[in-house]
C-alpha cells in the first residue's frame, strides 16, 4: 500500500549553527519534481546544499527514486531522506532539505541524522493518504442511454474526462478498476445492457 501527500509540508530546526529547512512537496511527475528542486535553489540562493530525494509512481505502476548529496559526503544526505520516503511508502513527492552551515562540523552520522531528521519532523505534520491507481477506459453506448451511464458513473463517484456525442455516445472515464468492475456488474443486472 502506497501513501501521498496533498499539501507542502515544511520543517526548519538548527543543529550546531547549521540551519536545516526541509521540504515535503507533493508532485504527480519526475518533471515536476525536477522543477520543485529548481525553484527551491533558486530561493535558497545562499544555501551551502540543497539535498533532496524523491518517489514518484510512473503510467506503468514503476516507483522511480532518485537522490542527491549535493556536495555533501557521500550517501549523508539523499539516500537518509530517501530511505524515510521509502519506510513511509510515501509516493509522488520529492523532500527537499536546505542547508545552511554554521561553521561546525557535524560528520558524516551527524550529517545522516539530521537530514533524516528533517524529514521525519515535517511528515509528522503531513497528513498521509492512501493512494489509488486510477485509469482511464472508454464506454460506448446509443444515446438513449445517457442518463443510465451519467447516473452509473456519478453513483462510483467515477469522472467523466472527455465526451463524444454521434450516432454513438463515447465516454473517457477516470476510475479505478474496482470502480469498472462495479459498473459492469450494473450493467449487466439492468436488461437493456
Amino acid at each position: 500500500m502506497n501513501f501521498f501527500i496533498d499539501k507542502i509540508e515544511e520543517f526548519e530546526f538548527v543543529e550546531k549553527k547549521s540551519r536545516f529547512i526541509t521540504r515535503l512537496i507533493p508532485v504527480s511527475s519526475e518533471e515536476m519534481a525536477i522543477l520543485s528542486v529548481k525553484d527551491i535553489v533558486k530561493k535558497e540562493k545562499g544555501a551551502t546544499h540543497n539535498c533532496f530525494a524523491y518517489r514518484i509512481l510512473d503510467k506503468n505502476k514503476n516507483i522511480i527514486e532518485r537522490k542527491s548529496d549535493d556536495n555533501e559526503p557521500a550517501g549523508t544526505a539523499g539516500a537518509p531522506i530517501l530511505s524515510v520516503l521509502a519506510g513511509e511508502n510515501l509516493i509522488n513527492v520529492v523532500a527537499v532539505v536546505t542547508r545552511y552551515f554554521g561553521g561546525i562540523k557535524l560528520g558524516t552520522g551527524g550529517l545522516v541524522s539530521n537530514y533524516k531528521k528533517g524529514v521525519v519532523k515535517a511528515l509528522s505534520n503531513a497528513i498521509k493518504k492512501e493512494f489509488i491507481f486510477s485509469i482511464e477506459k472508454e464506454f460506448k453506448f446509443p444515446i438513449k442511454d445517457i442518463k443510465h451511464y451519467d447516473y452509473l458513473f456519478k453513483k462510483r463517484e467515477i469522472k467523466i474526462v472527455n465526451k463524444n456525442f454521434s450516432d454513438i455516445v463515447t465516454y473517457i472515464v477516470n476510475g479505478t478498476e474496482e470502480d469498472f468492475l462495479k459498473i459492469e456488474e450494473d450493467l449487466k443486472r439492468s436488461n437493456n445492457y
